[in-house]
């Protein structure tokens, strides 16, 4: 594949249909579900249970301590860049305005929660806005040149995916954050919480839900859970004026890939 600076927009890269996945493949509060671990093959503890919560604005501190332990410093970009800084209680600040201003106040966002009151496990969602500018302010006035980085990316991969018109006048749902407790992950914490967002998607009249997903293992739930891949960014192959790589995520993260699934 052709190299993409990071300050250009080449040709989109969209998967054509004989690439695509086959995998066959989902303020009043929604209805809790409740699930328990025993419901899976792979349990082995059937007294860990939970259940889904709506995320609200007074969810706001649970929510960003639980992101600052698990998804800030294991996410590959941010691990890739060392965003965080080394130090039990660094964080970005940029990021968790990111994460503030954009999912926690929406209703569309979801908490798996332990019979403890423990959060095991986020969904972090957003009503996709398009954006038709070069680099839009948000991007421009981003003080943390690190963090600008993973905008910039996210923001181009963005404008290839949208450049063929494909869902214009479409209400789309934008999955941002998938992030489990490390204790609890391969439990179906994660599955659960995205087929309840596709619920609630469904419900608020989403056309489309969508994820740009920079990690191998979102990416894999995802196809499980019906979502199609549509395109394709190899880290290797985005580039700065040096022609280095701006993103070495740790194998097996080789990509960010986009998928979408149709309500």
């Amino acid at each position: 594949m052709e190299s993409i600076l990071a300050n250009e927009l080449s040709p989109s890269t969209l998967i054509g249909d004989a690439e695509k996945s086959k995998t066959n493949f989902a303020k009043d509060a929604p209805k809790i579900n409740r699930y328990s671990l025993a419901d899976s093959a792979d349990v082995m503890n059937a007294n860990m249970d939970y259940h889904i919560e709506v995320i609200t604005r007074d969810d706001k501190h649970r929510v960003l301590k639980f992101l600052r332990r698990f998804f800030f410093r294991d996410e590959p970009l941010n691990h890739s860049i060392e965003l965080i800084p080394e130090g039990e209680n660094s964080t970005c600040l940029e990021l968790e305005d990111y994460c503030s201003k954009s999912s926690l106040e929406n209703n569309l966002s979801l908490m798996a929660v332990s019979s403890s009151g423990a959060i095991v496990g986020i969904l972090l969602n957003g009503k996709l806005e398009s954006c038709d500018e070069d680099e839009p302010e948000y991007i421009a006035s981003c003080d943390n040149p690190k963090f600008k980085k993973i905008l910039r990316l996210l923001h181009h991969v963005d404008r290839q995916v949208t450049t063929s018109g494909k869902f214009k006048n479409q209400n789309v749902l934008e999955i941002k954050i998938i992030s489990v407790d490390t204790n609890w992950r391969g439990k179906g914490v994660a599955k659960a919480l995205v087929e309840k967002a596709t619920e609630i998607a469904r419900e608020h009249d989403f056309h489309v839900m969508r994820a740009d997903c920079t990690s191998m293992f979102s990416g894999k739930l995802c196809e499980r859970l019906g979502f199609e891949a549509i395109y394709r960014l190899n880290y290797s192959d985005y580039v700065d004026e040096d022609r280095k790589p701006i993103f070495t995520p740790a194998f097996p993260h080789t990509a960010i890939i986009t998928y979408v699934k149709r309500l």
